[in-house]
């Protein structure tokens, strides 16, 4: 039995109690009657009022009923909170197809590799000479070139003969040089492929080595000529011609080689004389003389690095 019935139920009985207790006298039956009327009326009212009073504790106690929409529940320890969203509340999360497209069209060099963000080198290597100086006068043959660049760099004189460059950058090159003046062009190369240019002219204040000339007849004159004064192969060497008296030998000495040439018949001799034991970047001295004891002196230097 719930609060409410059983509420009621003591209403019922209290109204039957109040009726049936009604003392009837046997004189006043009519005014009995009237009384028990009156105390009826009395009775269901009271009863009413407590069934109401009744219905509304049993309101209070039961709360709100669970099909009532507006039902507001307290929350307890063991409530789950619903996790699902309203459909009101859910964010629009699909991107426009104008929009869509154009966050999927790619940004023009962005390929995420770890070169991003850089760009290639176009600048030349440093390159500068700094002794001898450009239209410097020298009065030895063999010159040091020396100057600066990149550590990475690598520096040629005239094309073809390398420099020897140091961690630091700076560089050197011995060169041979020839009476008067001597234009040379250095280049510097790095990595990336960027080149520099540097020309400077050096003079060369030495007068040429004449013929020397022997009391000989007329019809034949000795003479001798070096064609390169320097070369730079692992095994170096020279050529040296000229004219001499036809039948005759000239010969080629040294200290590092030797060679010798027959003289034809119009007077003419040629000899390649290789110099086998020269050292690098030293200058020493080639005699030429004919059977006559005419000579001539040239100079000549190795400039293999090897």
């Amino acid at each position: 039995m719930t609060t409410l019935d059983s509420l009621a139920h003591s209403s019922a009985l209290a109204v039957h109690t109040s009726v049936s207790q009604v003392q009837v006298p046997i004189r006043g039956i009519a005014g009995a009657a009237k009384a028990a009327a009156i105390w009826r009326m009395a009775g269901y009212t009271v009863a009413g009022a407590t069934a109401g009073a009744a219905v509304v504790v049993a309101l209070l106690m039961a709360g709100p009923s669970v099909d009532d929409p507006t039902r507001d529940f307290a929350p307890t320890t063991n409530t789950a909170v619903p996790t699902t969203i309203p459909e009101e509340t859910v964010v629009q999360t699909t991107i426009p197809e104008s929009q869509e497209s154009q966050s999927m069209t790619p940004v023009p060099g962005d390929d995420n590799d770890e070169n991003e963000g850089t760009l290639p080198d176009t600048t030349p290597p440093l390159l500068e000479v700094t002794s001898p100086t450009d239209g410097e006068h020298v009065r030895t043959k063999l010159i040091s070139f020396s100057g600066i660049t990149e550590h990475d760099a690598i520096v040629t004189a005239s094309g073809k003969f390398p420099a020897v460059v140091d961690p630091d950058g700076s560089w050197s090159i011995a060169l041979v040089l020839t009476p008067g003046a001597n234009g040379v062009v250095f280049r510097a190369l790095d990595r990336a492929g960027n080149e520099s240019e540097a020309r400077l002219t050096v003079f060369l204040d030495v007068e040429e080595p004449t013929e020397t000339t022997t009391t000989i007849p007329a019809e034949w004159v000795f003479t001798a000529n070096q064609k390169y004064g320097s070369c730079s192969e692992p095994v170096p060497y020279d050529v040296f011609t000229g004219k001499a008296k036809p039948g005759t030998t000239v010969t080629v000495t040294s200290p590092h080689g030797s060679g010798a040439a027959a003289v034809d018949g119009e007077g003419n001799w040629s000899v390649r004389v290789e110099f086998k034991t020269a050292p690098h970047n030293v200058e020493f001295t080639v005699i030429v003389s004919d059977q006559a004891g005419a000579s001539k002196a040239f100079p000549f230097v190795s400039l293999y690095e090897g």
